[in-house]
């Protein structure tokens, strides 16, 4: 563990995509003091007025270039450093705002594939026969699925449910907590319904290679019980190459979340996310390509992030990339 944690640090590109995520994370929780003028919730405000909290109405030129200074009377010195869209809203303030969206779900799908597909493939590697082999001829009949078109269906009957609005008793308390998170969590659904596949395979690997070493035999020997025996001897071994393998699935998610954003089967308008952003602005690449440019930029760095950090995890982890 110290050998791969001193590779890690030697590696600066995933320290510098450390550095990136972490602080791209503190100024998405901190978004609101960090914009003084989003004194309000920011779906309860922009629904209640269709425009950003701190632009309450359209600015004179509707593509605002950047630096150009607000101008609504109650805020003068305000300044768009990244300019304004249509609708006159700060591009960057919403930008800072959708990196809670792209943050969250590359940590709530993460952990779902994770803790679904480290269960899943466990459970199947250590019962072994004819258990193991229903269950990865499930997982075969899942690998077969076209899953992004299976995920796009899936949002198109979310969203079909929550357009009719006369559900009630489990059904209706869904679309309400689906309403309060902006959308986001038929987006967590959707996600996490099928990406677990993979990392149980690689969790299902793990275990039969680790279920015949001599201290899960030791174990059985001194009478330790299956539970004890997953928990605390194969668990502990298979977790790491999982969450490499899982850190190095993030940017799929995040990419995916945006493309379904892109196409209006993600979040729930005024809900900021980067695929929404995206949208908008290509319409308008021509006149006004400073409003595509900063949710672009984000969205590529941190999928590019992500992926220097699993790289580099996997490097460290992995004793033949050290040369062990």
């Amino acid at each position: 563990m110290g050998d791969a944690m001193r590779s890690l640090l030697h590696h600066r590109l995933a320290v510098s995509s450390i550095v990136f995520i972490l602080v791209l994370a503190l100024i998405a929780i901190l978004a609101g003091l960090i914009n003084p003028y989003v004194l309000q919730g920011y779906s309860d405000a922009l629904a209640a007025t269709n425009q950003a909290p701190f632009a309450k109405q359209t600015l004179q030129d509707n593509y605002a270039r950047p630096m150009t200074e607000s101008k609504n009377p109650d805020l003068q010195g305000f300044v768009y450093y990244a300019g304004a869209d249509n609708l006159g809203r700060d591009i960057l303030t919403r930008t800072i705002y959708g990196a809670r969206i792209s943050l969250s779900v590359a940590l709530v799908a993460a952990l779902v594939s994770l803790i679904i597909g480290i269960a899943y493939g466990l459970t199947s590697g250590y019962l072994g026969g004819r258990v193991d082999e229903i269950m990865m001829r499930f997982v075969d009949f899942l690998y077969g699925l076209p899953i992004v078109i299976v995920v796009i269906l899936m949002q198109v009957y979310f969203k079909a449910v929550a357009r009719r609005g006369d559900a009630s008793g489990i059904v209706g308390v869904i679309l309400d907590a689906n309403a309060a998170l902006g959308g986001m969590l038929f987006v967590f659904i959707a996600i996490g319904a099928l990406n677990w596949i993979g990392m149980a395979r690689i969790a299902r690997g793990q275990t039969l290679s680790y279920k015949q070493k001599e201290f899960v035999e030791a174990a059985r020997a001194t009478g330790s019980g299956s539970r004890r025996i997953l928990f605390s001897h194969l668990m502990p071994n298979i977790l790491g190459p999982c969450i490499v393998q899982e850190t190095l699935q993030i940017p799929g998610y995040i990419l995916l979340e945006a493309f379904l954003s892109f196409i209006g089967l993600g979040v729930d308008a005024p809900t900021p996310s980067w695929g929404i952003m995206i949208n908008e602005g290509f319409q308008a690449l021509r006149s006004a390509p400073h409003i595509i440019l900063v949710p672009a930029a984000a969205l590529s760095l941190t999928v590019l992030a992500f992926n220097f950090l699993g790289d580099g995890l996997r490097d460290a982890f992995d004793p033949r990339q050290r040369g062990v």
